[in-house]
């Protein structure tokens, strides 16, 4: 794990969606969440700035509306020997309802102890 990080990201593969601010909806996959952020998963053409605020809506399993949330880039990199195109990231939770971190942190932490056997 990175030295730099307070909290446990436990592993997810979600589908999400992402749109810079003024612009519009790109698709994305969130690969781990922790408390303060996650990571993602990006193809595209054009590699997004670090710093760029974005808001995002996380498909969960079995729930109908997406989580909604908002979040600052704080880094990224393209992927090497992978399509051309596919960044990862890292994602600050800038804003979030209290009960939409309690539902994603849930799912997260479920998903781990089920893959964990505990």
């Amino acid at each position: 794990m990175d030295e730099r990080r307070k909290y446990i990201r436990f592993p997810v593969m979600l589908q999400a969606r992402y749109a810079e601010s003024g612009g519009g909806w790109k698709e994305c996959s969130v690969i781990d969440i922790s408390r303060e952020g996650m990571g993602i998963s990006i193809y595209s053409r054009e590699e997004i700035a670090t710093g760029s605020r974005l808001q995002m809506e996380i498909n969960l399993p079995a729930r109908n509306d997406p989580v909604a949330m908002e979040g600052v880039l704080m880094w990224i990199r393209k992927l090497k020997d992978d399509p051309p195109f596919n960044y990862l990231g890292g994602v600050r939770i800038s804003s979030i309802t209290p009960e939409e971190k309690w539902v994603l942190l849930d799912y997260a932490y479920e998903g781990w102890q089920q893959r964990e056997g505990r």
